[in-house]
């Protein structure tokens, strides 16, 4: 990770450096995308730019996770007005959080950012990482987020540890499996813990999305052992938002950009 120093973090909010990118996420059986999920990249003045990974961990450090997902929030929500403004048919934009920023204010931010884009909670996604399964409070946000209407998805299920009656109880609409059980060299263990998502996912009614899914053999895989949505760059890589309708006409018409 680029080690970044709080002052330059600060500008980036403040001097509106930051850019997301998006990648499809596609219903398997049928084919078409249904939503994106938004990648956060930074145009860095001199050092060009960056994936997140080179500076996502710094802002919790900074005391900045509240100002980034309130300009994450409201670039989304801004980009989504546009893409339903110019009949782009997608669902809903699914958003990444620290723990620190899931927090009673993350529900408000939201909803002032749909009301401001003209859109309904339900086109927004917020992501859950694992580690926040420890912190019970997260629990209250997570519920005050689907009672708001706001749509809710557990991140990274299989990495770190979790806790089934937490995840039961949240009744997330979303379970993400990550592409550690799903690229490269898998195996029977990476199938049982896909089937475990799967199944925990279906019986509390939600829908599993299998992450990193880059090739045919791959696709094949977790469409049979049962995933619902697939992410990955068998369709398409983090692109820039005016590339979404391109790729998601090609998506359409071939069931694959890949």
């Amino acid at each position: 990770m680029t080690i970044v120093a709080a002052d330059e973090l600060r500008r980036a909010v403040e001097a509106d450096e930051l850019v997301l990118f998006y990648q499809p996420q596609v219903d398997m059986r049928s084919g078409i995308a249904v939503g994106v999920e938004a990648c956060l990249r930074w145009k860095h003045p001199k050092r060009g730019l960056l994936h997140a990974s080179a500076f996502v961990d710094a802002v919790p450090q900074a005391g900045l996770a509240r100002e980034f997902m309130r300009w994450i929030i409201a670039a989304a929500t801004r980009q989504m007005a546009e893409w339903r403004a110019a009949a782009v048919p997608l669902g809903r934009v699914s958003i990444n959080t620290w723990p620190v920023s899931l927090t009673r204010e993350i529900v408000s931010d939201v909803l002032s950012a749909v009301a401001a884009a003209g859109l309904d909670p339900s086109d927004v996604e917020v992501e859950t990482p694992p580690e926040a399964t420890y912190d019970p409070e997260t629990l209250a946000i997570v519920s005050a987020l689907r009672d708001a209407g706001i749509r809710t998805a557990f991140d990274d299920f299989g990495d770190g540890h979790i806790r089934f009656t937490w995840l039961r109880d949240a009744r997330f609409d979303v379970v993400k499996v990550p592409l550690t059980f799903v690229l490269g060299d898998v195996g029977p263990f990476d199938d049982a813990v896909v089937r475990s998502a799967i199944a925990f996912a279906h019986a509390i009614g939600a829908v599993v999305v299998a992450e990193g899914v880059e090739t045919r053999g791959a696709r094949d895989r977790v469409l049979g052992l049962g995933c619902d949505i697939g992410q990955g760059y068998w369709w398409s890589r983090v692109i820039p938002a005016d590339e979404i309708p391109r790729v998601l006409a090609a998506i359409r018409v071939d069931g694959a950009e890949g």
